[in-house]
């Protein structure tokens, strides 16, 4: 190999480092330089002009660094795209480890404990602790933790690594007026986007910088739009972001959290477990029926009030089973009829059958003695 050709090969090196990274080209070349204990690029070419020129020893240094960020071969589809089996396990200082993608998160779950590297670059990483752990969890050693922060993020290098090959280059470089291209919605080009979350105006070499998330409110690449079409003429119009300070928001939060599941009743759990009630009380097609048709109210206090439509739910039949769980629930249960028109005539038919299948076949005969069945095309 000439030395014109292993300067090539660190120059594409660098090239396919900033691609990966996102970084602008001569920020690549000058860490590629700064690795070969050159303070710059320029300062590399300049030797290599002279007696200086890179070993074979030294190309192949630079390829494996720039390959262990951007090859993707010991990483399945999974593990890049947050699947469920993808799994790497390892140790930190005598610590077991699952780490792991979710989302676009990286996760890194021990005994007791887990860091969440969120997607967004601007985000802080988050250490979780077990309450039952608080005292002696491995993540009260600050140096540990940052170990195992360094491990996880060398995951999400190569993750991020796989997304921006996937998009064009323009989306994470901005040209001379500060004009990006978005990452999904490839014919959009600007120098200036807009959140759909929290309407912040935001330059494109911000944008850029934060990997299309908001630097304001964090929201995903999938809320900026190059127009604020969602705001009326007369609504308040976008104002410039106020993004972080440099270093600002990279500091890990710890928490201590209590990973046991919490159940906090909503309205709408409250009626699915009435209406599943009402299901085993039905004891005919037509008491099915009504149950299905009961219309269930659940106020602020999580009191019920069921009202059943009368073709279908006899008037004087209890709910045993929804009374039942309202007392285990520890609410009022309030039951009425409301009249309105059945859905298909003769709905006392159901009375007579468990089977919804042999109810339609009774219900479609009687429409075709009584009245107008209008059949559908078998053809259509």
């Amino acid at each position: 190999m000439t030395q014109n050709d292993k300067l090539k090969n660190l120059k594409l090196l660098a090239k396919r480092y900033a691609r990966a990274t996102g970084q602008p080209q001569h920020a690549a070349l000058d860490l590629v330089a700064a690795r070969l204990d050159f303070p710059h690029w320029n300062a590399l070419t300049g030797s290599a002009k002279g007696e200086w020129a890179p070993s074979e020893a030294q190309v192949a240094t630079i390829k494996a660094f720039v390959e262990r960020i951007t090859s993707y071969e010991g990483l399945t589809f999974d593990h890049i795209f947050g699947g469920p089996d993808a799994v790497t396990r390892g140790e930190v200082r005598g610590h077991p480890y699952a780490l792991k993608t979710m989302l676009g998160d990286v996760r890194m779950e021990g005994d007791g404990w887990q860091i969440i590297l969120p997607e967004n670059p601007s985000a802080a990483p988050r250490v979780e602790i077990d309450i039952k752990h608080a005292q002696n969890s491995p993540m009260n050693d600050r140096v540990l933790c940052e170990e195992a922060i360094w491990i996880a993020k060398e995951l999400m290098q190569s993750v991020k690594a796989r997304r921006f090959a996937d998009w064009p280059r323009r989306a994470t470089k901005p040209d001379a007026e500060g004009r990006v291209r978005h990452p999904f919605l490839e014919i959009e080009e600007s120098n200036l986007w807009y959140c759909l979350h929290c309407d912040a105006e935001i330059t494109g070499p911000q944008i850029a910088g934060s990997h299309w998330h908001c630097p304001g409110c964090g929201a995903s690449p999938i809320n900026i739009f190059a127009e604020a079409f969602w705001l009326g003429p007369n609504e308040e119009k976008p104002v410039p972001v106020q993004a972080r300070a440099e270093g600002q928001g990279t500091e890990p939060i710890a928490s201590i959290v209590d990973p046991r599941p919490k159940l906090d009743l909503s309205k709408d759990q409250v009626t699915h477990l009435i209406r599943a009630a009402l299901f085993e009380d039905a004891t005919n097609a037509s008491e099915r029926m009504g149950a299905g048709l009961a219309e269930i109210w659940v106020d602020d206090d999580l009191d019920v009030v069921v009202s059943f439509e009368d073709h279908y739910w006899p008037e004087e039949k209890e709910p045993t089973a929804a009374i039942d769980v309202a007392a285990v629930l520890g609410i009022e249960l309030e039951l009425e009829v409301m009249w309105s028109d059945p859905l298909f005539a003769w709905p006392g038919l159901g009375t007579v059958t468990q089977s919804t299948a042999e109810y339609t076949r009774m219900m479609l005969d009687a429409y075709r003695s009584h009245g107008i069945v209008e059949e559908r095309d078998a053809n259509r």
